[in-house]
């Protein structure tokens, strides 16, 4: 019977290996978000990553019959047909769902920006805080801050995206509403094109869900 790979699986086959994420990663040559985001139960990737990591694991000399990890849960049938109705699909462990209306190329590209987003936020926080001459932030130290809260704003967007609830519409010259400030600020970001959505298309009417 074959093996159905889940996060505790491939978290139990590397430390079995003494394998960190870096080296799975350089080994197999998936993204690195797709392993980082399917170990913390948040993702699951396409079939062809998958198999790329069983076979991987299984060429190393794991048994996964015998490895002692426990498979992740799933979301009950009928939990699934609700979602199924909703025009949303579970992905891993219960909570990251993800819109039907989203397709491969497009989720591939929003976590990769994602997982870049998350790395540089790192970085960021780890800056040593300077002051200027009068005691206050330094110009350094507020362009990392004004950085660090647009990465994770960024982050925000795409995430609400994945789950069909778009936020930002075209960019306007003129600003009639703060969704439009919203829609200038996100012109920067290299998905803008991904994250727009026309005005009909927004999910600005359903944000309660």
């Amino acid at each position: 019977m074959s093996i159905v790979l889940t996060p505790d699986l491939s978290k139990a086959a590397r430390r079995e290996l003494t394998l960190t994420q870096t080296n799975v990663i350089a080994e197999t040559g998936i993204q690195a978000y797709k392993l980082k985001q399917f170990e913390a139960g948040r993702f699951r990737p396409d079939l062809a990553s998958l198999k790329k990591l069983t076979d991987f694991y299984e060429s190393q000399g794991i048994d996964f019959e015998k490895l002692d990890a426990h498979a992740a849960g799933t979301l009950p049938a009928v939990e699934r047909e609700t979602l199924a109705k909703r025009g949303l699909t579970a992905h891993g462990k219960p909570g990251f769902l993800i819109s039907d209306d989203v397709d491969q190329e497009r989720m591939d590209s929003v976590l990769e920006r994602m997982e870049e987003n998350d790395q540089r936020v790192f970085e960021l926080i780890a800056q040593e805080h300077t002051t200027n001459l009068f005691g206050g932030a330094s110009d350094e130290t507020e362009k990392a801050m004004r950085e660090l809260f647009g990465r994770l704003a960024e982050n925000h967007l795409l995430f609400r995206f994945l789950q069909g609830k778009g936020l930002v519409t075209e960019a306007k010259d003129k600003p009639s509403t703060i969704g439009d400030h919203l829609a200038n600020w996100a012109k920067d970001s290299p998905l803008y094109d991904v994250l727009t959505l026309s005005d009909e298309a927004s999910g600005l009417d359903d944000l309660e869900g």
